[in-house]
C-alpha cells in the first residue's frame, strides 16, 4: 500500500476516523488519503479518477452507495471499490458485487488485517487486469500491423511484378541499343523501388519478431563470386575498381542463411559504391576467432566521402541518413544499415563502422559460420560460371501448367515465363474457376495438369481455399503458391492448405524455370557454344565502358581492369579465355603486360588494342595473337571473338 492514493466516501466522521486509523496501522510507507464526506463530494472526486482505490459506505445520507458504485465507471473512475456497511446483509453483498464493487466488508469488528488483505487483493487484481488489457491491446496492435504489412506487401508487389516482368520480356525482345538503354533504366528503377519496399518490410518483420532465418550449407567461393558480379556492374558504371581480398585460405563451405548474408553484403557494397566517386571499393573475407569460437569476418572498405563522428554514432538507427554538409543527398530510406545490424546479430555476429570525413569508410562484421573445424580450406578463386543467369537454362520442359491469378497482367506475365520453357499453358482468373477447370478435366477423363501456379489473394475464392478444396477432392498434382505477402507463417499457411511449394512475388524468369525444373520432366535443348570469358584492360574510363557495352551486346562475360597491375590480380583470381589489352597503359606498356599475362596463363589468347599498327615480331615474342585498331566496332569484336 506504499505510496497508494486512497479515497474514503463516508458521511459519518467517526467511521472515517476509524478507517483512517486502521489504514495508518497497516500502511508500510507514506500514502495519500482523501475524504469525501457526502454523496455529492464522492461523485465529484470519483469523476477526477485521481485515486488507486476507494472505500465507500453503503449508506450515504439519503443516497445509496451501491448506486454510486454503479455510476463510478460512467464517471470515469478506474480503480477498485470496496463497499463498507454497518451490518451483514447477504442481499447487499450480491448487489454490491453486481454493481462493480470488488469486496464487501462489515464495519463492526473490522480489523486492520482484514482491511489490509482486502485492499491488497483489490490492488493486485487491478494490476493484473491492467496488464491483461495492455497485453490484449499490444496483441491487437501487432495483429493489425501484421495484417497491414501483408496488405501493403501484396498491393505494392503486385504492380511491381508486372513492371519488372514485362520490362524483362522487352529486354529480351528488342536489340536496338537505345531501346535497351531505356528498358535498363526502367528495370533498374523498378528494382530500386522493390529494394525500398523490402527494407521497410524487413525492418517491420524484425521488430515484430516475424523474420525467419533459413540456415543451409553455402559454398563460399560461389557465394562470394555471386556477390562480386552482382556489384561489379555498378562499380564499372562509376569508373570504380571493385577488388576482392582474401589473405588466407577460406573454408569451402559454411552454414548460414545465404539470402540474409547476401543482403547485408549487397547493402554495404551498394552504399560504398554510392558514396564513392573516385578510387576503389574492397571486399575482404577471412576466418577468425571470436571468444574461442571461429567466425567468418567480412570487411567493406571504400575511398569515398566518409562519415563524421556525430553521424557515425547514430548510423545504425532506423530512418537515419547522413546530413553532413560535404555529403550530397543520396536516395534511400535510411534503413539499410539498421537492417544490416539486425541481420548480422541474428546470424550470430556484430558489425562496426570506422570512418572519417573525406577519408573513406570501413564496415567490419562477423557471422557464425557453423562448425567449420573439420571443413577443408582452399585459396579463394573467382568463379566466372556463377555469373551466368539461371534463366539461360539448357533444358526444355514438357507438361501442362495452369496459371491462376485474378490480375490479367500478372497472369499473362507468369504464363509467358512458363511458355518460354516449352510448356503448354492454360489460365484461370480465380480459385473457383481453377477448381471447376480441374474437376471438369477429371470428369471428362482428361489428364490432370502437371503443375498449378496459383495466386493467394483472389476474389470469389482465394488460393488457400482453392488448395484445400482440391486436396479434399483427391487432386495430387503439385500446387505452387504465388503470393506477395512475406510475413512469418505465410509458408506454413500455404503448406497447411495443401500447397506443395511457395514463390514470392515479384516472380521472374529464373524463379519460374527453377520451379518448372523441380516439378516437370525436362528435355535437352540443343547445346549452345561456350562463350569465351573476356579480360578487358583499358585505362580510359569512357573507352573501357564503351568496349564493355559492346562485349555485353555479344552476350560475352567480361571483367575490366584499368591498368596492368589490376589485370594481373584479376587473372590470378580467375581464368579468362581472351584478353583485350590496350597497348598504352599508365603502369606498363601492352607488350610488357602481354608477356606477364602469358607467363601467368600460357593458354590465354591475347588481342592488342592500339591506335597504331603493332610490332608483329615483338607481339609474337610476348604471346600477342593479333591486333585491332581503335576504335573497335561490334562487327570486329564479333569476328575475332565468336
Amino acid at each position: 500500500m506504499k505510496n497508494a492514493k486512497l479515497l474514503i466516501v463516508d458521511d459519518d466522521e467517526d467511521d472515517y476516523l476509524l478507517a483512517r486509523d486502521l489504514l495508518d496501522e497497516i500502511s508500510r510507507g507514506p500514502h495519500q488519503l482523501d475524504w469525501a464526506a457526502s454523496y455529492e463530494q464522492g461523485l465529484e472526486m470519483l469523476q477526477k479518477n485521481a485515486h488507486d482505490l476507494c472505500l465507500m459506505d453503503y449508506q450515504l445520507g439519503s443516497n445509496d452507495g451501491i448506486e454510486l458504485v454503479r455510476m463510478s465507471q460512467e464517471l470515469g473512475f478506474t480503480g477498485p471499490i470496496i463497499l463498507l456497511t454497518g451490518m451483514q446483509q447477504n442481499d447487499v453483498d450480491m448487489q454490491a458485487l453486481e454493481a462493480g464493487a470488488v469486496d464487501y466488508l462489515v464495519k463492526d469488528g473490522l480489523t486492520a488485517i482484514q482491511l489490509a488483505r482486502s485492499i491488497r487483493y483489490a490492488l493486485a487484481r487491478r494490476e493484473m487486469e491492467q496488464e491483461r488489457v495492455e497485453r490484449l491491446r499490444a496483441e491487437a496492435e501487432n495483429r493489425s500491423k501484421s495484417e497491414f504489412l501483408a496488405h501493403l506487401s501484396h498491393e505494392l508487389r503486385t504492380p511491381l511484378s508486372a513492371i519488372l516482368g514485362f520490362t524483362e520480356l522487352l529486354q529480351n525482345s528488342y536489340a536496338e541499343p537505345d531501346t535497351q538503354g531505356y528498358l535498363k533504366i526502367v528495370h533498374r528503377n523498378g528494382k530500386h523501388l522493390l529494394g525500398l519496399l523490402n527494407d521497410i518490410l524487413d525492418l517491420s518483420k524484425i521488430e515484430a519478431g516475424k523474420l525467419e532465418l533459413e540456415r543451409q550449407t553455402v559454398y563460399l567461393s560461389s557465394f562470394i563470386t555471386d556477390v562480386y558480379f552482382l556489384m561489379h556492374g555498378a562499380a564499372v558504371d562509376k569508373n570504380l575498381q571493385l577488388r576482392l581480398k582474401t589473405p588466407q585460405p577460406l573454408p569451402q563451405t559454411i552454414t548460414t542463411d545465404p539470402t540474409r548474408l547476401r543482403q547485408v553484403l549487397l547493402n554495404l557494397l551498394g552504399n560504398a559504391i554510392k558514396f564513392t566517386d573516385h578510387g576503389e571499393v574492397v571486399l575482404a573475407v577471412e576466418a577468425g576467432t571470436t571468444q574461442d569460437d571461429e567466425s567468418l569476418y567480412f570487411s567493406v572498405r571504400d575511398t569515398g566521402i566518409g562519415i563524421s563522428a556525430t553521424a557515425l554514432e547514430e548510423i545504425f538507427q532506423p530512418f537515419v541518413q547522413s546530413r553532413d554538409s560535404y555529403a550530397q543527398p543520396r536516395a534511400g530510406t535510411g534503413l539499410g544499415l539498421a537492417i544490416s545490424r539486425q541481420l548480422v546479430q541474428r546470424l550470430g555476429g556484430d558489425i562496426q563502422a570506422y570512418s572519417a570525413p573525406k577519408k573513406g569508410s570501413e564496415f567490419i562484421f562477423h557471422v557464425d559460420p557453423g562448425d567449420i573445424s573439420q571443413v577443408p580450406r582452399a585459396p579463394f578463386q573467382l568463379i566466372f560460371d556463377t555469373e551466368e543467369s539461371p534463366t539461360t537454362a539448357a533444358t526444355l520442359f514438357s507438361g501442362r501448367v495452369l496459371v491462376v491469378d485474378d490480375l490479367r497482367d500478372i497472369r499473362t506475365l507468369v504464363g509467358h515465363f512458363v511458355a518460354n520453357g516449352g510448356v503448354e499453358v492454360e489460365y484461370a482468373s480465380n480459385g473457383r474457376e481453377a477448381v471447376e477447370r480441374l474437376e471438369e478435366n477429371r470428369a471428362l477423363g482428361q489428364p490432370e495438369f502437371d503443375l498449378v501456379l496459383m495466386d493467394i489473394h483472389m476474389p470469389v475464392m482465394d488460393g488457400l481455399t482453392a488448395a484445400k478444396t482440391l486436396r479434399a477432392s483427391g487432386f495430387k498434382c503439385p500446387l505452387v503458391a504465388l503470393t506477395a505477402a512475406h510475413m512469418k507463417g505465410d509458408m506454413d499457411n500455404c503448406l497447411a492448405a495443401g500447397f506443395t511449394a511457395y514463390l514470392s512475388k515479384p516472380v521472374d524468369q529464373a524463379q519460374i524455370f527453377a520451379c518448372l525444373n523441380r516439378f516437370l520432366t525436362t528435355e535437352e535443348r540443343p547445346q549452345q557454344p561456350v562463350l569465351p570469358h573476356i579480360l578487358l584492360v583499358e585505362d580510359s574510363p569512357d573507352t573501357r565502358h564503351a568496349t564493355t557495352a559492346l562485349l555485353e551486346l555479344l552476350e560475352l562475360p567480361v571483367t575490366a581492369a584499368a591498368d596492368g597491375q589490376e589485370a594481373l590480380q584479376l587473372l590470378a583470381q580467375c581464368k579468362a579465355d581472351v584478353a583485350l589489352v590496350d597497348m598504352h597503359l599508365p603502369d606498363m606498356d601492352g607488350y610488357q603486360l602481354a608477356s606477364q599475362l602469358h607467363a601467368q596463363q600460357p593458354d590465354l589468347r591475347i588481342i592488342a588494342l592500339s591506335g597504331a599498327e603493332i610490332d608483329s615480331n615483338r607481339a609474337a615474342s610476348v604471346g600477342i595473337d593479333s591486333g585491332l585498331l581503335k576504335p573497335v566496332s561490334l562487327q570486329q569484336l564479333q569476328a575475332h571473338l565468336l
